[in-house]
């Protein structure tokens, strides 16, 4: 038997669980038409307003939203835009660039990628029985992949059906926020926005490094309530 929690704090973990699965989906392929319609679908643009009182970036990013909805010509103008940046800064295809989206990027000290940092990281995923659906194509410690991570483990904590396997995701999260998202979000935020200073990915990113700090002291607080 799981212990009820009270409505504030399943509502967080709802929403935590929206918030990691968006940036999966922002960061890990080319933005489309489909993806624009679920980021001003009532859903995105309810549970982002409902999250605005967690800081600056997620209100920016609520602010996006809404107004992609709002506006159908802002709203074709910034797919167009989310493309371009897609291609350039995210998959690589730019040249120059400040930002890589891979932790090993940021926690090797030459900034290569497929380090023994990917390996801690693939480590991670396989003690919650957890496999990228693009692995092995995809370097295990893209942003894209750590936040499907991050998703599917608080999806899993929602469904849990005994404190004690509730309390392992609880800690399982907290514990890779710690040791790896946190490690690296900020740095590469920073370096994003110099590569595209506005648009989606800059506020995406932005809104993550925000919620992450934030949720770490979440899961603390509630694992020890």
């Amino acid at each position: 038997m799981v212990t009820a929690m009270s409505e504030e704090n399943e509502a967080r973990l709802y929403g935590r669980a929206f918030l990691y699965e968006m940036v999966h989906t922002v960061f890990g392929g080319e933005p489309n038409e489909t993806l624009f319609e679920a980021l001003c679908s009532p859903a995105c643009i309810g549970t982002l307003q409902d999250m605005r009182c967690e800081g600056a970036a997620l209100a920016r990013l609520a602010g996006f939203c809404e107004r992609i909805e709002a506006d159908p010509e802002a709203r074709a103008a910034e797919l167009e835009r989310s493309v371009s940046d897609f291609n350039r800064v995210i998959a690589g295809l730019g040249a120059n660039r400040e930002s890589f989206p891979w932790e090993s990027a940021y926690t090797s000290s030459k900034r290569l990628l497929f380090q023994v940092e990917t390996l801690e990281v693939r480590n991670a995923y396989r003690a919650f029985g957890y496999q990228p659906e693009l692995y092995p194509r995809v370097a295990d410690d893209h942003l894209a992949l750590e936040c499907a991570f991050m998703a599917a483990l608080a999806k899993a904590t929602l469904e849990a059906e005994d404190e004690v396997e509730r309390e392992r995701l609880l800690a399982g999260q907290e514990d890779f926020l710690a040791n790896h998202v946190l490690k690296w979000i900020e740095d590469y935020a920073r370096d994003l926005h110099e590569d595209a200073p506005v648009g989606l990915y800059d506020l995406t990113a932005a809104a993550l490094v925000e919620y992450a700090a934030t949720d770490r002291e979440f899961l603390g607080t509630l694992r020890h309530t």
